[in-house]
Parts: C-alpha cells; structure tokens; sequence
C-alpha cells in the first residue's frame, strides 16, 4: 500500500476513536442525569409521604380536639354578663 493510504487509514481510524470516545462521554453524563432525576424523584416521594403522614396526623387531632369540645359542651363562663355589658 502506497503512504497516502495508511495516513487516510489511521485517521479515520483515529476519528473513529475520537467519536466513540465523545459518544461515551454523552452517555455517561446521559446516565449521571437519569440517576440524579431518579434520586430526586425518590426524594420527592418520601418528602410527600411525609407530608400526607402529618396532615393525616394534623387531621386526627382536630378530631380529637372537636369531639372534645362537643363533649364538653359550650362554657358560658366566658361571655359577657348583662350586666357587665351595661357599663
């Protein structure tokens, strides 16, 4: 083979290389963005179930609170007297 046709040979060859490599590059920073997005996502669940868990929580004691007061009854101790409100 004549010169010219081993230097096209090798860089091709050497292109070849430099874009299997840049391919490469592309999924690794592909994959780093899906696991990062998969990470967040699982974060984001949690954060949300622990959310649900305190208004389920939050709503459990204003029951509480309501059934409580209904128990009790209303306490007219507290609202103005007639004669109090006279002066």
């Amino acid at each position: 083979m004549p010169p010219a046709r081993h230097e096209i040979i090798y860089s091709l060859i050497t292109i070849v290389f430099v874009l299997l490599v840049g391919i490469a590059g592309l999924l690794r920073v592909a994959y780093k963005r899906h696991q990062h997005l998969a990470d967040q996502t699982l974060e984001l669940r949690n954060s949300l179930d622990q959310q649900n868990n305190q208004i389920s929580n939050l709503k459990e004691r204003l029951e509480k609170c309501d059934s409580l007061e209904s128990r009790l009854g209303n306490d007219t101790s507290w609202s103005p007297s007639p004669t109090t409100a006279a002066w």
